[in-house]
């Protein structure tokens, strides 16, 4: 690790006069924030909750001018009004198609700097079949999947050309998911073919898109956090070698759970996982690491993102999924999330991440104000 001692005095410098805006999703309920409403093709949520965890640890960290906003038509003009100098973006958008690249497209346009993903990054992660094309092309391990809208076409079953090139005489059971989503919503176990054939067509229709069928992996389930080579300790900055990884967990799954329950259902409890230690489980959390180490890479990633993996019946880690928008909520006794849970294992607190992940961005400023 090498200290960043001058970086870490500008960070100091700034942070009576910075402002900051962390913005979560606006209801297209609210005629402020879209000009006509329209589908959306991700389940919304607010995260406004969230956000104000990651405000209220800002301001612990001794920024004095934290501002928290909703994403909305009319967020621009606030922006510009409160001079807003870095965008924390805690949305998964408020309507529409693809709604997780409006936000940081509107805030490319207007030249306002922000944490987040960028436009095409927030559309491969949060496009499950555009990442698992990417995991392809790279030879990173994914399971057998093909993507199906059955607002434009019928699926037809074992006959189909499209299947069998993914899937040959493979039968089941399958998994079915909207292609963009969040939480495991209208995520289905599907036992046999012609199952299949019902299901596709109905979460087709209630997504307003297509959906990504994958072969399902009956092992062990996996997540992995993974962000830029920053960390925020003992009051300084310290720049790593490699991406920083952490909170390598097991997901416990009930005996009839085939899928990691939504949050939304069933809360994340400390019962909910293992968190795996590097020490104990040397094989598991190394392979976690370098899979994690080579997407954050591979794919240009810009900021933190959680990864889900699983195994087959042979003990072989695949990826699922790169969540764009983790929940990084603020720990609690009893509830915390699968990004925060495994804080100690990079010696961190809550409020040192929300500070790690500011300070991936503000490197960026620092260095282009002609610092090193």
């Amino acid at each position: 690790m090498k200290k960043l001692t001058g970086f870490s005095t500008f960070v100091e410098s700034i942070k009576t006069s910075f402002k900051i805006a962390v913005i979560y999703a606006g209801s297209k309920d609210d005629p402020d924030k879209v000009i006509k409403k329209s589908i959306n093709t991700r389940s919304w949520k607010s995260y406004e909750i969230v956000a104000n965890d990651i405000a209220q640890a800002l301001k612990r960290n001794g920024f004095q001018n934290v501002l928290l906003l909703a994403e909305g038509v009319d967020l621009l003009p606030i922006l510009k009004q409160e001079k807003i100098d870095l965008v924390w973006i805690n949305s998964g958008g408020v309507q529409g198609v693809n709604p997780v690249s409006h936000l940081p497209a509107m805030l490319e346009m207007a030249g306002i700097p922000y944490i987040g993903h960028n436009p095409t990054n927030a559309t491969v992660l949060d496009n499950k079949h555009l990442l698992k094309w990417g995991l392809r092309a790279k030879e990173l391990p994914t399971s057998p999947f093909f993507v199906w809208n059955s607002n434009r076409e019928d699926f037809t079953g074992k006959d189909n050309a499209k299947f069998l090139r993914n899937f040959g005489d493979y039968s089941g059971p399958f998994i079915v998911k909207p292609v963009t989503g969040r939480g495991s919503v209208m995520v289905e176990y599907v036992e046999t073919l012609e199952e299949l054939t019902n299901t596709i067509p109905q979460i087709c229709h209630d997504s307003h898109g297509a959906v990504l069928v994958e072969k399902f992996l009956s092992g062990d389930e996996y997540t992995v956090a993974v962000m830029e080579p920053i960390i925020w300790q003992n009051s300084e900055f310290y720049q790593l070698d490699k991406p920083l990884t952490f909170s390598y967990t097991k997901r416990n799954l009930d005996r009839d759970e085939k899928i990691f329950t939504s949050m939304d259902v069933r809360p994340i409890d400390n019962s909910r996982f293992e968190v795996l230690s590097p020490n104990k489980h040397p094989d598991i959390t190394q392979k976690l690491s370098e899979i994690a180490q080579e997407i954050f890479l591979s794919f240009n990633l810009e900021t933190l993102v959680r990864l889900d993996l699983r195994a087959d019946q042979e003990g072989n880690i695949n990826v699922l999924e790169a969540n764009p928008k983790p929940d990084l909520k603020a720990p609690q006794p009893d509830v915390t999330s699968l990004v925060c849970c495994g804080l100690d294992q990079i010696n961190s607190s809550y409020d040192e991440l929300i500070m790690s992940i500011l300070g991936a961005n503000l490197r960026s400023l620092y260095m282009d104000n002609g610092k090193n």
